[in-house]
């Protein structure tokens, strides 16, 4: 923008496109761009010329554009959400990265890479991943792809106490995915698929083994704070952890936390 262009511009000062004339711009998420944005974004495409905000004078630059979206813009197209010839002005080069569960032993080189990240930014020493906790994330299937990697990263790094991420402070994957399968199935309370086999006695202590170690899990196995989330009595919680059988992973003893 030029200096007096709005409230607060005491300067001019220059936009990310034009910090990046003569090297590279990278457009994220460009699938859920506006379309006043995606019509000037085709705009600068065509020459390569832009016009600071409160300004006259025409500029020109040359960047290497490279856009990333997660969304079909085929389909986005067809709903009338994405530009079609914006798409084809941008469609000169497809990568099509594949998902983190086809990526085999790359799951495990970007977690030691965000896991030293995180340790970095949270100033606390290098740890390394165990045995077991490396099998864990090999066997996840990642449905939130590589975001979902570097926040299980963050979580152990802040968790973890010793010099190694063990299973105890990795999320439990197995009930996250019975809660979205729950959460994402049809008709019904539960919107999921009723398994009649099980018997009404069997289907409700799953669906409680479920919710409870799902808040266990959220709250770091802490029982008072798992209770007020269930609107449940403490002493009520540790009687039904012990029937089904809950306990927390991390605990040499089996027992969870009643502290804060």
């Amino acid at each position: 923008h030029e200096k007096g262009a709005f409230t607060g511009a005491l300067r001019t000062k220059a936009g990310r496109v034009e910090e990046a004339d003569g090297g590279t711009i990278f457009l994220d998420e460009i699938g859920d761009m506006s379309r006043p944005l995606q019509a000037k974004l085709l705009r600068f495409l065509e020459d390569g010329s832009f016009t600071r905000v409160g300004g006259n004078e025409e500029k020109k630059v040359d960047v290497r554009i490279i856009a990333a979206t997660n969304r079909d813009i085929v389909e986005a197209i067809k709903i009338n959400d994405f530009r079609e010839d914006l798409y084809h002005r941008l469609n000169v080069m497809k990568f099509h990265p594949p998902p983190l569960r086809d990526r085999g032993r790359d799951v495990i080189l970007l977690a030691e890479h965000f896991l030293s990240r995180h340790c970095h930014d949270l100033g606390r020493g290098e740890l390394n991943i165990s045995k077991e906790a490396q099998q864990k994330l090999m066997a996840h299937k990642w449905p939130g792809n590589v975001r979902e990697l570097r926040n299980v990263m963050e979580r152990a790094a802040i968790l973890e106490q010793t010099d190694e991420v063990t299973v105890a402070n990795l999320p439990n994957f197995d009930v996250e995915a019975r809660l979205r399968e729950s959460e994402g199935g049809g008709g019904g309370a539960g919107g999921g698929e009723i398994d009649f086999d099980l018997g009404f006695a069997e289907a409700v202590a799953e669906f409680e083994r479920q919710m409870i170690s799902a808040a266990l899990e959220q709250n770091h196995y802490n029982v008072n704070r798992s209770a007020e989330q269930l609107k449940m009595t403490r002493h009520s919680l540790r009687y039904r952890m012990q029937q089904l059988g809950l306990s927390n992973p991390g605990s040499s003893s089996g027992n969870s936390s009643d502290g804060e």
